[in-house]
């Protein structure tokens, strides 16, 4: 190998020779124009060296300062030590190394350039070629591709259940309509699917209204419940309002919906999965089974596989040089960054955009996961380390949380796509938010003792990739001595070239021909002006993080104080287009006199979370064991007097929207109430005739002799059937004994009028003596999606929310009337009855 290095080592110090001109020397004009050049681009390569070594530098200050641990503060003196040693070799080789004219070059002491030279092309090789390999590694071991992985029949009694966590804000309605339709178009047991559509802000605005009539719901009514089931397309969509307060708010909200409705499903089953998506992803039609296949499904899987990313594509109505560049910087990223992490035992980010969870392992994080809030940071790098980049805090806790490797892993035949950014603006803002939430949580990562005990490898190709960040600026200067032919081919550093470029664009042309997308084969493009927006992306976010840091803030910087929340604050400079215009030394003061001041944001996971992240425990009598780490519901696993009245500890009904005791408005949970349950019979005709003409899911195939609806209980599905977590307060049960061992029914009376096959929707009957009078029927569908999560409210007067008396303030001025959502002759339901009767 040393043969590739030894012609630069003969160009670069034959000084002896004669013919080579003296540095005062005059210099021949094209010399003079390629030294120009260079000299720029070697300052521009030197400021990016420079300013990354701050960076990183500053942030492992910032972890001894905050260091909880002698361990931490130990590693972040060793590793800041031998990151500015290993900085500071590679300054002089990039120097000896680039292609420099020969008046220059015979000054360098030979010795010098050797040793660096053989150092470099090693280091260099390593660097490049181990993780190359580790990619190779998992291509072999993984299928990559859109491609189906499960080749048995994948029914509704056997598919795992997913429930979809879609937090929204201001979307656009046609948007969020499109990605409903990408779920409910997997190839998937519709009936095993449910998607929870959140609504980040508890305002029936016209993205609501829009929203829910673009799905089904005629808009016939004053007020809607905050939280209504749908069924689109054969599909369960929960759709809900919460107060607004970000999008980790909305999750945390939504989780505890989803917890509620399955707390008594995760006793008998461990097939329970949550995705959390974006409002604008678009997923493959394989995404999700072929997420099942390698976490649940897969032929001799131990079943223990705890989270997953899939592979996350741009994608563009209008194609230019950015998007283009995207395209290729994405495909790269997932399928060979990514890869080469699962290789070495764990992705370090499962993005917002991509993630699938083991519910049941997630539960027992979910209350460190909802943890942080903005009033808890205390400067920039906690701003930065849990706000710009929670992606990376949360999988950070989950690498704790997990007992074993490779349980966090990447998945690549799971695709979705996101909408690209379009200008150059938005990208540096975008990139600017991506590189500050990076290395707060790298060196979080590199100081964490326990990651190294059980990640050794990962950290290690991580910290050296660290090392050599910020170099690839250095190939234009060698593409450029070609053009201007200031040097040859056989003076130039080919086995660089060779190794860098050869090795990744081979990957790239696999990775173009597997999936069909050729445009990322233009990899050697990327490859020379990618640095140029790196080092962009790199300066600008130091310099404008510094601005606020160490040169002040802005005159304009959003600050708390006592009338501004620290969240409030930052949606005011997410609202004006930048989300670090703010001032985070504020956030404290302004907590402190809200008297609501959290503890500060931990350096790193606590010693509690170790382990915690694992699926739940399979008990010998069959139910699983199911710890009350949430803290957001008490499961009660002991057995009970089936004669006895059941008093519940959180009284609901799975079917009717109200608070639980002891509720307030910012953190209230509403159970949804189907859309049938609050109209007369003419809107639900409406609404029926609507679903008629909805074409049908696209997994309904799976389900093609199934005559029940997606509301009914799996007594035949081979998963374990159960009862409604906790019963209704409401409910005669309560109160009567020879009533409570009744089963009660949890759908439409009608609906064993729908035939075999039918993919209609059934009707539902309205009347409520009708109701009791079939409330004994027997229960013989197969769908496994929320068993028996829905119940009947057995009068007119329940099932509306904050009906307590304690709660009546926290009602909507426009709730309907306590006896039924009747309609009124106002301005704006009239306007509603116009628009439904001219689209009809």
């Amino acid at each position: 190998m040393w043969n590739y290095v030894e012609p630069v080592v003969r160009a670069l110090v034959s000084r002896a020779d004669d013919s080579i001109p003296d540095i005062t020397d005059p210099w021949k004009t094209k010399d003079i124009v390629y030294v120009a050049i260079v000299g720029g681009v070697m300052l521009a390569a030197l400021l990016e060296w420079f300013l990354w070594v701050a960076a990183f530098t500053y942030c492992l200050v910032k972890v001894f300062q905050k260091a909880e641990t002698m361990s931490v503060r130990l590693l972040s003196i060793f590793f800041g030590i031998l990151f500015f040693c290993l900085r500071a070799i590679f300054l002089p080789i990039m120097v000896v190394t680039l292609p420099l004219p020969p008046q220059v070059v015979k000054y360098f002491p030979q010795q010098m350039v050797d040793f660096l030279q053989w150092f470099a092309f090693w280091s260099f090789a390593g660097l490049l070629t181990i993780p190359w390999l580790f990619c190779v590694y998992q291509l072999v071991t993984h299928s990559v591709g859109r491609s189906r992985r499960i080749k048995t029949v994948l029914d509704e009694a056997s598919a795992p259940k997913v429930v979809i966590v879609m937090p929204c804000y201001k979307e656009i309605p046609d948007i969020l309509l499109r990605t409903c339709d990408s779920l409910v178009d997997c190839e998937y047991p519709p009936s095993c699917l449910h998607i929870f559509l959140s609504f980040d802000g508890d305002q029936e605005d016209e993205l609501y209204l829009n929203t829910i009539e673009k799905l089904g719901v005629p808009l016939t009514l004053d007020s809607y419940p905050k939280s209504i089931d749908v069924i689109y397309r054969q599909c369960r969509i929960t759709i809900s309002r919460f107060p607004h307060g970000g999008k980790r708010h909305c999750q945390k909200r939504t989780f505890k919906l989803i917890d509620k409705i399955y707390t008594e499903y995760i006793k008998r089953n461990d097939n329970l999965f949550v995705l959390f998506i974006d409002s604008d992803c678009i997923l493959d039609k394989a995404c999700i089974q072929n997420f099942m296949y390698e976490m649940e499904l897969k032929p001799g899987s131990k079943k223990n596989m705890l989270a997953q990313t899939g592979v996350i594509t741009s994608t563009t109505e209008k194609n230019s040089l950015i998007t283009l560049l995207q395209d290729m910087e994405y495909i790269h990223g997932q399928l060979f960054e990514r890869s080469v992490e699962s290789g070495c035992g764990a992705v370090t980010c499962l993005p917002g955009a991509l993630t699938m969870l083991r519910f049941s392992a997630f539960r027992k994080m979910a209350k460190y996961y909802f943890a942080d809030k903005a009033e808890q940071c205390d400067d920039l790098f906690d701003y930065g380390k849990c706000h710009l980049g929670e992606d990376r805090w949360l999988t950070h806790l989950f690498m704790i949380g997990a007992q074993e490797r490779y349980q966090i892993q990447m998945n690549t035949g799971a695709f979705c796509k996101t909408e690209a950014v379009q200008t150059y603006a938005s990208l540096l803002k975008q990139r600017r938010r991506w590189f500050l939430g990076f290395i707060t949580n790298e060196v979080c990562m590199l100081t964490d003792i326990r990651l190294w005990k059980r990640y050794p490898i990962l950290l290690i190709v991580r910290f050296m990739q660290n090392t050599i960040r910020t170099t690839a600026l250095l190939f234009f200067i060698l593409v450029l001595s070609l053009i201007t032919t200031s040097q040859k081919i056989a003076n130039l550093p080919v086995g660089f070239i060779a190794i860098s470029l050869g090795l990744n664009w081979l990957l790239m042309i696999y990775f173009g021909a597997k999936l069909g997308r050729y445009k990322v084969m233009l990899y050697p493009l990327m490859f020379i002006i990618n640095p140029f927006f790196n080092w962009a992306y790199m300066v600008y976010g130091i310099f404008t993080a510094g601005q606020r840091t160490w040169g002040g803030p802005r005159a304009d910087a959003g600050t708390a104080d006592t009338k501004v929340t620290p969240q409030e604050a930052i949606e005011q400079a997410e609202a004006a287009g930048d989300d670090l215009n703010v001032v985070p030394e504020t956030f404290k003061a302004a907590a402190e006199a809200h008297k609501n001041r959290p503890g500060p944001v931990p350096l790193q996971p606590t010693a509690d979370m170790e382990g915690r992240f694992a699926a739940a425990e399979r008990l010998p009598n069959g139910w699983y064991q199911q710890n009350n780490d949430s803290g957001l519901t008490f499961p009660n696993m002991a057995p009970r007097d089936p004669n006895a009245p059941h008093i519940p500890l959180h009284p609901r009904s799975s079917m009717d929207s109200f608070t639980s005791t002891g509720t307030s408005a910012n953190n209230s949970v509403y159970m949804p109430r189907r859309v049938e349950s609050f109209m007369d019979p003419e809107d639900a005709r409406i609404y029926h005739k609507t679903q008629e003409t909805q074409k049908p899911a696209g997994g309904a195939f799976f389900e093609e002799h199934r005559q029940q609806g997606p509301y009914e209980v799996g007594m035949g599905s081979g998963k374990g059937g159960y009862t409604e977590s906790v019963e209704s307060l409401s409910g005669d049960s309560v109160y009567d004994k020879q009533q409570a061992n009744q089963q009660y029914q949890r759908t439409s009376p009608l609906s064993n009028q729908v035939g075999q096959g039918d993919l209609s929707a059934p009707k539902a009957a309205y009347s409520q003596q009708h109701i009791r009078d079939n409330s004994n029927s027997g229960r013989q569908g197969r769908s496994p999606l929320a068993q028996e999560s829905y119940r009947s409210a057995p009068g007119d007067e329940l099932g509306f929310e904050m009906q307590q008396p304690q709660n009546q303030s926290l009602m909507r001025d426009v709730s309907p009337a306590p006896m039924g959502h009747n309609r009124s002759d106002s301005t704006d339901s009239k306007k509603r009855k116009r628009l439904t009767k001219d689209r009809k």
